[in-house]
């Protein structure tokens, strides 16, 4: 009795309601049948070829953008347009209503499609939240690019575009540089390649043997492969036996930095003793070495009472001795102003 009692009621619910607020919309996930998915997916031909026809007619400057009459193209063109300045027209608007309603009625009904097609992916990185996330997109993607006269069933169409955007967005993740998907094909083209030749010579094949087979350069395979290369733990310990740390390996560029910049300054210090007071003031002036900020030709001119001609033959004066000095002692012309 309970059992006829629920199926009647779900013969008298209706599938999905028709109102025109898009919010206020529910959508039922029960299955279609083959010929119901039939009749929704010719409505959703006709709304989108009706809806596309209505923005061209009502803004003219639309016609150049005119989309090829194939699905995806025209979905693009809808994405792209349809906005809400163009929905304002009544005419645009009522048949968007009924492309947005027919559009996901489809997703509603194909739902545990992307679910079951996602929860073969939980053994990844990502959670099952966004494995759903990604199956959804792909189905969406699916329905918009959907040809009626294909003569197949949606699912079986859209179970390949769920599987391809779960796959990518998953070798997204298992990389900690973010790669393309044309970075994505290449990286497994490398992969069966390495895997052949190892299996094939029994041994490990070297980057040149890589780069001819798969008619990429060198540098772009070392790239690659220096992008998928696996993340280090900078607290990973180097051996087991110690608790010596990598950080205690790596170089401190901070103390090396401050260590070049004390031998500059002492260096330069020692070599000024030679010059005179106002070929020092002016290497001072010119460059800042005393922390005071940079002056002009004409600046240092206007300070000490001479012209910018002059400034330039003092400071070029006092470079040349600089350099003189610096060759005399051996050491190092980085270490002087250039």
């Amino acid at each position: 009795m309970k059992t006829q009692r629920r199926k009647r009621h779900q013969e008298e619910a209706p599938e999905y309601s028709v109102s025109l607020d898009p919010t206020t919309t529910i959508f039922s996930s029960d299955l279609l049948t083959p010929d119901e998915e039939r009749e929704l997916l010719a409505t959703f031909w006709e709304c989108k070829t009706e809806l596309v026809k209505a923005m061209i007619r009502g803004f003219s400057k639309l016609r150049a953008h005119r989309p090829a009459p194939e699905p995806w193209p025209m979905a693009q063109f809808i994405r792209d347009y349809c906005d809400a300045e163009c929905r304002q027209t009544a005419a645009v608007r009522r048949i968007h209503d009924r492309y947005v309603h027919c559009k996901h009625r489809l997703a509603s009904a194909n739902i545990r499609l992307a679910a079951h097609v996602a929860k073969r992916f939980r053994h990844h990185a990502l959670g099952y939240s966004d494995l759903l996330q990604e199956a959804v997109c792909g189905l969406m993607q699916a329905i918009d690019r959907f040809d009626v006269s294909h003569g197949t069933r949606l699912a079986t169409y859209a179970t390949w575009w769920i599987r391809q955007t779960l796959q990518i967005a998953v070798a997204r993740q298992s990389h900690l540089v973010s790669l393309s998907p044309h970075h994505l094909q290449e990286l497994g083209l490398l992969q069966q390649e390495s895997e052949a030749l190892a299996h094939g010579g029994q041994h490990l094949p070297s980057p040149q043997e890589l780069a001819s087979r798969t008619g990429s350069s060198l540098e772009h395979l070392t790239h690659l492969q220096t992008a998928t290369r696996a993340p280090v733990s900078l607290n990973a310990v180097l051996d087991d036996d110690s608790d010596f740390k990598l950080t205690e390996a790596m170089p401190d560029n901070d103390s090396a930095i401050q260590r070049d910049n004390t031998e500059r300054q002492e260096a330069l210090s020692f070599l000024m003793e030679n010059l005179r007071p106002r070929e020092r003031k002016v290497l001072d002036l010119r460059f800042g070495l005393t922390g005071a900020g940079t002056h002009s030709l004409r600046q240092i001119g206007h300070l000490l009472r001479i012209s910018k001609e002059r400034v330039r033959q003092i400071q070029n004066r006092a470079l040349e001795k600089l350099r003189a000095s610096a060759e005399r002692v051996g050491w190092d012309p980085s270490l002087l102003l250039t």
